[in-house]
């Protein structure tokens, strides 16, 4: 079993149906039979926020759930050093201040990142699996911190 990181929108687009969701859902097969899903907590909370301001339905909610029942949810705790770590290390990097192991400015970083989306890149770190994702919000990251599946 392989395990996978999956950002907000390709859980948007696994609930919505259409074609690019059912992309996501085939190169997650593909990626490993009995792949398993990973959520961050940060992902969780936009999924409630956007149900929220765009008062889903019963339905779309019920769905949004089912998907959640079947997902790992990974939390942000004090505690999770590593976590805390890998944070700090990717915003560091995006800001273009961050060095590597010989303590040599790593170049070409900076990138303005939202702080969810650095939450979610840097659990996909800290478990060393990849991210999926429909976006460009993690290029920066690719092979220097993560390996991006990038659904287009």
């Amino acid at each position: 079993m392989k395990f996978i990181v999956i950002d907000t929108c390709i859980v948007l687009h696994i609930l919505r149906g259409k074609e690019l969701g059912k992309k996501c859902l085939n190169i997650l097969s593909k990626y490993d039979e009995n792949v398993s899903i990973i959520i961050s907590v940060v992902t969780k909370a936009e999924l409630e926020s956007l149900k929220v301001q765009q008062k889903w339905g019963d339905e779309r909610c019920l769905k949004l759930n089912t998907f959640l029942d079947n997902v790992t949810c990974i939390d942000i705790s004090n505690s999770d050093t590593s976590l805390l770590d890998s944070y700090a290390k990717i915003d560091a990097f995006s800001k273009r201040k961050g060095t590597d192991s010989m303590g040599n400015l790593l170049n070409d970083s900076a990138k303005t990142i939202g702080k969810n989306d650095l939450w979610i890149g840097a659990t996909a770190h800290t478990l060393n699996v990849p991210l999926m994702t429909a976006d460009g919000d993690f290029d920066h990251l690719q092979k220097t911190f993560i390996e991006i599946i990038k659904i287009i």
